[in-house]
């Protein structure tokens, strides 16, 4: 709010919260002034207002019902109801089977900078997008994965018209997938083991990894590379290659890759990708860091 002088104001109506000036006087209102000031403008929205004393009022009670926010409110039940379940919606309030809101935890996450899950990739098909454009010539797609202990999920993609089976929500398997060999090189040992020993090694091409022993030598190869490769393992053609995301001492649950058709060795997609893959990755990290995401 600008900083005016008590001779600016004489023809101004004085805000009701603070006596008359003497001549000179520095005028500096608090945001309760500021506010009745705003009320009278077109600066201020009372609807939104009504929605944050909604949640206000939920932080103060835990739980609550349409009936007693519509009574402290001084507003309509069915009001009451379209409030309390917009913030339902937004995954700020959960309702129970006695038709009661209680709050969640994401208020308190998005005080402390934590980005929820939704707004979070949307920072990474940014990334990814960045990413494609590098590889651009060669009708490539870039992909965060997600391991959910038993495969791996398509999370975020940049734009795709020409993978139909490689979308976001479809999995693959882990043990012969880029993105799937780029997180298992990091699990625990007795994870790994517990994955390895309950997988039945299919194959879908003469190049699959079809064996324990060759999955581990693969993983062993990408701890010390830092990547990973899929070489016509899933579909003849289609390579692979990804990185896992670490960021500090948080399990490993992501891998950021590159995916093309390429009829010819995977050494081409490492010289011409691997330098970018590394700087995305590095840049979901900070990412990840900086908003306290799945941390």
């Amino acid at each position: 709010f600008p900083t005016r002088r008590s001779s600016d104001l004489k023809d101004s109506q004085p805000c009701p919260r603070f006596p008359a000036l003497p001549s000179g006087a520095v005028f500096a209102p608090n945001l309760a002034c500021e506010k009745n000031m705003a009320q009278n403008s077109n600066a201020f929205v009372q609807t939104f207002e009504k929605g944050l004393q909604i949640l206000e009022y939920l932080v103060e009670e835990k739980t609550v019902s349409v009936t007693g926010v519509a009574k402290r409110m001084g507003i309509q039940k069915s009001a009451s109801y379209r409030f309390l379940n917009t913030l339902r919606l937004h995954g700020y309030a959960d309702k129970d089977q006695h038709n009661s809101y209680r709050l969640t935890d994401r208020l308190s996450k998005l005080g402390r900078g934590v980005v929820p899950k939704r707004e979070f990739y949307n920072i990474v098909a940014q990334f990814l997008d960045n990413l494609a454009k590098k590889n651009k010539e060669n009708n490539g797609i870039c992909n965060l994965g997600m391991w959910n202990g038993k495969e791996i999920v398509y999370m975020v993609q940049s734009a795709n018209d020409k993978y139909m089976l490689l979308t976001v929500g479809r999995t693959v398997p882990a043990y012969c997938s880029a993105l799937g060999k780029a997180v298992l090189a990091y699990l625990p040992e007795e994870a790994l083991e517990n994955y390895i020993q309950r997988t039945e090694f299919a194959a879908f091409t003469e190049s699959t990894v079809n064996s324990a022993e060759r999955l581990r030598a693969e993983l062993r190869s990408v701890r010390e590379k830092g990547y990973a490769l899929m070489d016509d393992e899933l579909y003849p053609g289609l390579k692979g290659l990804a990185m896992p995301v670490i960021c500090g001492d948080a399990p490993v649950r992501y891998a950021v890759s590159v995916t093309q058709t390429i009829y010819g060795p995977a050494d081409q997609l490492v010289q011409r990708m691997l330098k970018p893959l590394q700087e995305t990755v590095q840049d979901i990290v900070a990412a990840m860091e900086i908003y306290n995401f799945g941390q």
